[in-house]
């Protein structure tokens, strides 16, 4: 059993409660490796930089974890294992890849170069990782996310916007709607029309990506409250998952004309972009590395804020993120620590 995979578990980061706890630990286990280290942010969360030398890549990991659900058979916050699996709470997302650079890292001479990035809030807000890019810390043209791959590389993920919107109406009994203006009838116009250009989008595709076009979601309708009156408001969420740049801007454009149609307010709560890495001796190296084809995310990771690096995603699998009895394979975390080892070693600038 792996020591920091173990201590890193037993850590609870959940929401970040004990963000100040786990980079203590880390620092302690880097501080004979002859590690620069800097913190960047207030108050006890924290962004934790440690770098030696002049490396050509830079590995970002984020170090809150999800709350365990209600259906976990084991004790959420011990590693456990069988004969083939570790078990426990952000084991797969993501300190199991966390784990595995730090093993990685602290058995290799310590001339090597290397920079280690971690970041916390990735899971609800990513204040880490904004914190970190406005901080201008000078990073490497390519960045690794441990997020868990089952080590296949990932060159790309979506891109997210996330919008609500809100409808107002006039409120009237609902025996004569007429004299009221129905705040749920403009919602309903406007989701019509939205998924038509929805359907629009999904003409356009990326092989790269296992859903190969943009996807839309309509996550809620919020609107009026007594059976007999006529709703004077209305709330709808919904998110796009974006495969280009291009996609965030005509959906953007789409929005203020439907909103401005149906005289809706809108609110944009997210807007992150795809990234793609296009370099193709990164992509190569990667490749040869994990002897496995390179692929694209449906989701968001902390690259869709790198927009203008080479980003590799790649961790140990299975992928079982948020997931009950979350876990991943020993051979694979194994496997994880030699590719790591790897491509600190053979990364040039």
């Amino acid at each position: 059993m792996s020591n920091i995979l173990k201590n890193l578990i037993e850590i609870n980061t959940i929401n970040d409660k004990e963000n100040e706890k786990i980079r203590i630990y880390i620092k302690n286990l880097l501080k004979d490796k002859d590690f620069d280290f800097q913190e960047i942010g207030k108050g006890k969360k924290k962004v934790l930089i440690a770098k030696r030398g002049n490396p050509a890549v830079a590995f970002c990991c984020h170090t809150d974890t999800v709350d365990q659900s209600i259906y976990w058979t084991k004790e959420a916050l011990k590693l456990t294992e069988d004969k083939d699996n570790y078990y426990g709470l952000g084991v797969s997302d993501m300190k199991g890849g966390t784990a595995a650079l730090l093993e990685a890292v602290t058995t290799l001479p310590t001339d090597i170069p290397s920079m280690l990035c971690f970041t916390y809030d990735e899971e609800i807000g990513f204040k880490g990782i904004n914190e970190l890019i406005k901080s201008n810390i000078d990073l490497p043209d390519t960045l690794i996310f441990p997020e868990p791959t089952d080590l296949v590389p990932a060159i790309a993920n979506k891109g997210c916007i996330e919008f609500s919107i809100t409808f107002n109406g006039k409120s009237a009994h609902s025996s004569t709607p007429e004299l009221g203006e129905n705040a749920l009838y403009k919602a309903l116009d406007f989701i019509k029309e939205l998924k038509a250009f929805a359907s629009k989008l999904r003409k356009e595709k990326l092989s790269l990506y296992e859903v190969p076009y943009t996807t839309f979601n309509l996550s809620k309708i919020n609107g009026g409250n007594e059976i007999n009156k006529v709703p004077d408001t209305c709330e709808i969420t919904f998110d796009f998952r974006t495969i280009t740049k291009e996609h965030n801007k005509k959906i953007i454009d789409k929005i203020e004309k439907l909103t401005k149609k149906y005289q809706g307010r809108a609110n944009i709560l997210n807007n992150l972009n795809a990234v793609v890495t296009d370099q193709k001796e990164v992509i190569k190296q990667i490749e040869t590395i994990t002897n496995k084809k390179a692929i694209g995310l449906n989701y968001v990771t902390e690259a869709s804020f790198f927009p203008d690096k080479n980003i590799i995603i790649l961790g140990p699998g299975p992928i079982t993120a948020h997931q009950k009895d979350e876990k991943i394979q020993k051979e694979s975390f194994k496997d994880c620590i030699e590719i790591y080892r790897t491509l600190i070693t053979e990364s040039k600038k």
